[in-house]
């Protein structure tokens, strides 16, 4: 009954939406049509903010987990044993931020940072390398969030339609191709 209600009312927000001219429609080169609300990189950060404040945020405190712990935890384990340097350029993670965010990882026993040919990190060290490993603490978090934060996805992406979701993940891809940094593989 409350997934009916929810499509219904996506769909009613969707028709009104629809009717509303699209600033996007007849673009001039020079982009003098478009004001900072019709900004493709205006609307994609706002959408992320939305989904992450209205969306993961939500779930994430269930579980006692920052939406960048879960980030730096979750690239963890699919690339792991990974290097801190790759590991930031792969998350989209401010450096900084995440070097805090893992310093609260491995201080929770989720993650365990060592140094290229040595020991645990405890303190910041010279540069050498950094390698993380998830812990068999970090991984069973991981497994417990997973199939929440899929849930909750898969509820997203439900909102648009089979056609609707097949053309957004093209256009991303597409505009990700021609602006992303091509050098990093994730």
């Amino acid at each position: 009954m409350v997934k009916a209600k929810r499509k219904a009312a996506a769909r009613a927000r969707s028709r009104r939406q629809s009717t509303l001219p699209n600033p996007w429609t007849n673009v001039a080169l020079d982009g003098r049509t478009l004001h900072l609300g019709h900004f493709l990189t205006f609307q994609i950060i706002r959408l992320a903010n939305a989904a992450k404040a209205n969306v993961t945020r939500k779930y994430l405190a269930d579980f006692g987990v920052s939406v960048p712990e879960w980030r730096l935890l979750a690239m963890s384990i699919r690339f792991e044993p990974v290097r801190f340097a790759q590991l930031v350029a792969r998350s989209s993670i401010d450096k900084g931020q995440a070097s805090r965010t893992l310093q609260m990882l491995t201080e929770r026993g989720l993650i365990v940072a060592q140094t290229l040919g040595g020991s645990a990190r405890r303190t910041r060290d010279s540069g050498a390398p950094v390698i993380l490993t998830v812990t068999p603490k970090g991984r069973r978090l991981y497994g417990t969030i997973l199939p929440v934060a899929q849930r909750n996805q898969a509820r997203l992406l439900h909102l648009l339609s089979r056609d609707e979701r097949r053309t957004l993940y093209v256009v991303l891809n597409k505009l990700y191709a021609a602006i992303g940094d091509l050098n990093v593989v994730a």
